[in-house]
């Protein structure tokens, strides 16, 4: 029987191509009618080509997500869901609590399962997650994070905050709060922070900042405790929604103790404009992130060449 090759060789295209064909996926119209002429005229069983084709694959994508009721998180999902039943993949999804040891765990669990590659939505990327990553040789992309040896599909975090720096500082807000998160998630940590502070710096303006969680619960905590003590900035800023949303529930419940101050958060996230007054906030376009991460994913599955990485831009959606 002729393999996948042959058939290639006789087509004059990819042994990737024929894999596309063979598993329904994206073939133009003309080579398509090429591969169904060499089957026709060589009495070819595609069905045995494809069934061999998928003995060495299962059509199951693994998603390692870090946190639940996340508006980030499910919108992403949908966005890589919606990619899978277009391209006919079984999604699997495995939470980590923002535990660096249970992405490890999920990527190793994932491997076992013979998934054909992996959506990771890590904390940060390790040394161990590289080692990791290069061991199961199966695909693996991530999403809102960067990595210079990874396939990654990134959100302009950089620019995020640069814009809302800019904001601030021409609507003449001198005393601004940063509530930021520890550096070791690059992203949010390091570059969302690094373009606030030079959007605002421009203005020759110098942010009081301080760390908290992305739980809402100890975002809460740790907002509370640094405005009990320090309650007077014009504007307040979270680095993602769900800390903006504790501010907003600090301020309004201690309306006599703190000015009224202008509230920003990251995200996009609808419950910011569901709370009165509303949160102010940069929209992340995730869905289609997950969306492009699917789409990048299955090329490297059907070993396509692809750029490592692909930038989304955000909206600047609130008026200043």
């Amino acid at each position: 029987m002729k393999n996948i090759a042959d058939i290639a060789k006789i087509a004059g295209v990819s042994k990737s191509t024929v894999s596309r064909y063979l598993n329904n996926g994206s073939v133009s119209v003309k080579t398509k009618q090429k591969l169904d002429k060499i089957i026709q005229e060589n009495d070819y069983q595609p069905n045995q080509f494809a069934q061999s084709l998928r003995a060495h694959r299962t059509n199951m994508i693994g998603a390692i997500i870090p946190r639940m009721n996340s508006y980030a998180v499910d919108e992403t999902v949908k966005g890589v869901k919606t990619i899978c039943d277009e391209l006919n993949y079984s999604l699997l999804l495995n939470y980590t609590n923002l535990n660096v040891e249970k992405e490890l765990e999920a990527l190793e669990t994932f491997y076992r399962s013979k998934v054909d590659g992996i959506v990771l939505m890590a904390t940060e990327i390790t040394e161990r997650h590289l080692t990791i990553i290069n061991k199961i040789q199966v695909p693996v992309i991530i999403v809102g994070q960067e990595h210079e040896q990874l396939h990654c599909v990134i959100h302009n975090d950089f620019h995020a905050g640069y814009v809302v720096g800019q904001a601030l500082g021409k609507s003449q807000y001198k005393n601004v709060k940063f509530f930021g998160v520890t550096e070791s998630d690059i992203a949010v940590g390091i570059d969302r922070k690094s373009g606030l502070i030079a959007g605002l710096r421009e203005y020759s303006i110098e942010p009081s900042i301080s760390l908290t969680s992305f739980n809402y619960q100890e975002a809460l905590f740790d907002v509370t405790e640094e405005l009990e003590t320090q309650p007077h900035f014009d504007a307040i800023v979270g680095a993602t929604d769900s800390i903006a949303l504790a501010v907003h529930k600090y301020t309004s419940e201690h309306h006599k103790k703190v000015d009224k101050q202008f509230i920003v958060g990251f995200g996009g996230n609808p419950v910011t404009e569901i709370v009165s007054p509303s949160i102010s906030t940069v929209i992340y376009h995730f869905e289609y992130a997950g969306e492009v991460a699917m789409n990048q994913l299955n090329q490297m599955i059907m070993q396509q060449a692809i750029e490592k990485r692909l930038t989304i831009d955000v909206t600047l959606a609130f008026k200043y």
